[in-house]
């Protein structure tokens, strides 16, 4: 276990450290109020703070408003800790824990990008839930606790859903529309011919967006009107046929084939065709006779 990102004297099992750049996301272990080594710090976060609680219920004191208050936290109930709001908190019993910690500046960003109107912020929130923010922050802590390395750009989307589903649920000063629309046929092009050229190397959503000509939050959601795909399932798939090919039609040997693919290592492409094709790299050659 290490130190949390987020919130210091907390115990991170597993997260994202600082691939994310302008977020984080962790599970992590929270220790009885007055029974950890570290304590709590003065004043709140830098960051927003979407806390879920996962395990056993437990009681959390917290103040609001200058006055103390006490409720059961069970599993999959949330609470949003704004940027710089100490509301001290102080749970009964070791508590397991998911956490979002987000970049206020990005978020406002994000939010301006995807067409809000006037300053967005988020209020404090506790108590509530919402599945799909559980589901899409599993999904984030399990992009990085797994055993191989993690799909940024996989990682990238997820927090860009989570932002738009934790402004509908804690933002005011405006709401953010859904836009309509792909991109042109030539800027469609330009990404995909970019992505192919790649296949090999690492992509971030600032990559695609930026070929794009647009921003990161507009991309991910005219690249899905124009394929029909996240921009991530778009380029496993490319990676997945590519390496297919390869193993069909050539004796390379299959690490060789995986990293020219944008594979780790021959495990993660094993894990990757298994998932998405039922078959594993060796099994898809000798299936086929080596060659066609």
């Amino acid at each position: 276990m290490s130190v949390s990102h987020i919130k210091p004297h907390l115990r991170c099992l597993h997260g994202s450290g600082t691939d994310l750049g302008h977020a984080v996301a962790e599970r992590a272990l929270e220790r009885a109020a007055g029974t950890s080594d570290t304590a709590p710090l003065p004043v709140g976060p830098p960051v927003h703070v979407l806390v879920i609680h996962t395990g056993r219920s437990a009681n959390l004191s917290w103040s609001a408003d200058g006055a103390g208050r006490r409720e059961r936290f069970h599993a999959g109930e949330a609470l949003v800790n704004p940027a710089g709001w100490a509301c001290r908190p102080r749970w009964q019993d070791e508590v397991e824990l998911l956490l979002l910690g987000i970049d206020p500046v990005w978020l406002e960003k994000t939010a301006a990008e995807g067409g809000a109107r006037g300053r967005i912020e988020l209020v404090p929130r506790f108590r509530f839930t919402d599945p799909l923010l559980r589901m899409l922050l599993e999904r984030l802590v399990a992009e990085y606790s797994g055993p191989g390395p993690a799909d940024t750009l996989y990682a990238q989307s997820l927090v860009q859903a989570a932002a738009a589903v934790l402004l509908r649920v804690a933002g005011e000063g405006g709401g953010v529309p859904v836009r309509e629309g792909g991109l042109s046929p030539r800027r469609l092009a330009e990404v995909v011919d970019f992505m192919h050229a790649r296949l090999s190397q690492r992509v971030t959503l600032a990559d695609l967006a930026a070929v794009a000509g647009v921003s990161e939050s507009h991309f991910t959601r005219a690249f899905k009107a124009s394929t029909g795909q996240s921009p991530h399932q778009y380029l496993l798939r490319r990676r997945l046929d590519h390496a297919r090919r390869e193993l069909l039609r050539t004796d390379r040997p299959i690490a060789q084939i995986a990293a020219e693919a944008g594979f780790a290592d021959q495990s993660h492409l094993t894990r990757m065709m298994r998932r998405h094709e039922g078959a594993t790299p060796r099994t898809l050659r000798d299936g086929d006779g080596g060659r066609r």
